[in-house]
């Protein structure tokens, strides 16, 4: 994962017993990992991404990410739009500028998908994007003053104070607007919580950790998980070395 590009990084609950754990999702478009850690904070990301990651990072806005530069972190910009409704569904001025900035959030989406489709140039795509990041900051500034809720008012100044992590995908080509490669691979986890008891022992943990990791990553890939599960206990069995995944891909094909 460290020599991808680009990787997402996403966190949920994870229960072993009477602990309180997280399980960490760590992908790109081809790969998953399922680490989990009884840490949520920073020490637990520098130990999955590394101290000073080279790559591009796409998370949400937790603060345990913050230690990533700046210029290698893209912040979501789906969260940021779940905020910003939030925002536009409260009252008095909180309504007014959470509404702006509403449209500018789906007018950001709306440029990056024509330009991913080839209907605009890359130059009118650069100085629109360039007026929207300028519009957006105003609206921020005024929204960070004149909002009647300090909450607003606090989460209007942290965009500004990270401003450039949300543009950082305007100097990276194929940088993501949002984490969703992150939140889908988690979504098989967060189903299988809901449906079990969770895990109760480290052997436990390993296995989820090591089967889910398998099977989505063979998701992503369009690989049969089962093949390859029956070729680790083989391997097993037989006191081999296990296949790894660039093996099973070669004998599938």
């Amino acid at each position: 994962m460290h020599n991808e590009a680009v990787v997402h990084c996403d966190e949920t609950r994870h229960q072993r017993g009477n602990e309180n754990r997280w399980m960490w999702q760590v992908c790109t478009a081809e790969l998953s990992c399922f680490p989990t850690h009884f840490s949520r904070g920073a020490w637990a990301a520098k130990k999955l991404l590394g101290d000073n990651p080279e790559n591009i990072v796409v998370t949400d806005q937790y603060a345990g990410y913050h230690y990533i530069d700046a210029d290698h972190r893209q912040l979501c910009w789906a969260h940021i739009l779940r905020n910003m409704n939030a925002l536009a569904e409260s009252w008095g001025t909180n309504k007014i500028y959470g509404t702006v900035l509403v449209r500018l959030i789906r007018l950001l989406f709306r440029l990056q998908h024509r330009y991913e489709s080839n209907k605009l140039s890359e130059k009118r795509y650069r100085d629109r994007m360039e007026k929207l990041r300028i519009a957006w900051r105003e609206q921020l500034e005024l929204a960070s003053r004149r909002c009647v809720t300090p909450r607003y008012q606090n989460r209007c100044k942290l965009l500004l104070k990270h401003d450039e992590m949300c543009w950082v995908f305007l100097s990276h080509d194929g940088v993501p607007l949002t984490n969703n490669e992150a939140e889908r691979s988690l979504r098989s986890y967060v189903l299988w919580r809901k449906g079990s008891y969770g895990v109760w022992s480290h052997r436990g943990e390993l296995f989820r950790q090591r089967i889910l990791t398998i099977v989505e990553t063979c998701r992503k890939q369009k690989l049969n998980p089962l093949k390859w599960i029956r070729a680790i206990l083989a391997a097993t069995l037989n006191k081999t070395t296990y296949p790894l995944l660039n093996d099973f891909k070669a004998a599938c094909q």
